[in-house]
Parts: C-alpha cells; sequence; structure tokens
C-alpha cells in the first residue's frame, strides 16, 4: 500500500499538468488506469480521473507510480487523499451505488401448486361461473 503521506499539492498539480498535456486517454493509457466515472476531480474547470492523478502524482513524489490495484474504494482511497490536498472531489452516487455489491439472498424453496380445476361448458365450451350453470347454453 502506498504512503500517501508522501504526496502533497505540488505533486498532484503536476500529475495535472501532464494529464492536460498528454490528453486524457493517453494518460490513462501511459499509466494503466480506467475511466473513473463515480469519482473525479475538478480544478481550474477541468475534471480529473481520480485514481489516475492520485497515482501519478505518486510517481512525482518517489519515482514510482502507483498501480490501480493498489487504491482502496471510495472515499477512504484516492478521493479522500485528493480531499485532504485541498481538491474539489466530485461523486455521482448513481455510480457509486451501481459499483457496490449486492446482497443476494437465499433462493427461497419453490412448491408446485396446482391451478383449481376450472368447468367447462360442454356446449360452448366456455367457463361455466360459480353458479355452475353457463351463461350463454342455459
Amino acid at each position: 500500500m502506498p504512503d500517501w503521506d508522501l504526496v502533497n499539492r505540488s505533486h498532484v498539480l503536476k500529475a495535472m499538468g501532464e494529464y492536460d498535456s498528454l490528453g486524457d486517454r493517453e494518460f490513462l493509457r501511459r499509466y494503466g488506469f480506467r475511466r473513473s466515472v463515480a469519482y473525479t476531480v475538478w480544478h481550474s474547470g477541468r475534471e480529473y480521473d481520480s485514481k489516475a492523478i492520485l497515482g501519478v502524482a505518486y510517481m512525482y513524489a518517489t519515482g514510482t507510480p502507483a498501480m490501480s490495484s493498489e487504491f482502496s474504494g471510495g472515499m477512504d482511497g484516492a478521493a479522500k487523499v485528493l480531499e485532504d490536498r485541498g481538491f474539489d472531489v466530485v461523486v455521482d452516487e448513481q455510480e457509486v451505488a451501481a459499483e457496490r455489491p449486492r446482497k443476494v439472498a437465499p433462493a427461497r424453496a419453490r412448491t408446485a401448486v396446482a391451478a383449481p380445476a376450472v368447468k367447462v361448458c360442454p356446449t360452448c365450451h366456455l367457463a361455466v361461473p360459480a353458479s355452475g350453470v353457463c351463461d350463454y347454453c342455459d
């Protein structure tokens, strides 16, 4: 687990500058990150992928980038570190909810229930009402 205390605001700003110069696709490809949809960082009117920015900021601090597998999720991970450095982190609550593992309820035993027998008129073959007399034939 990376020591995030080594990363300061200037490291994050350098990573954002590289992100701006390379463009988001190249930046993410170069450092092996995927696009973030739940947690993004906003700075000077621009949006950045939180984990990718922090991973590259870690490289500026230590010489080795943090890999995406080294992050914990949610507001305990990259978003929290970036907020602690004074950056605005935007959370898409719908995406966060979609990423959470869903609890699966145990399967209930199902039993077959026979449908009640329906009386049918022998003449017109329509269902006979509860009175037992066909409304159309009798």
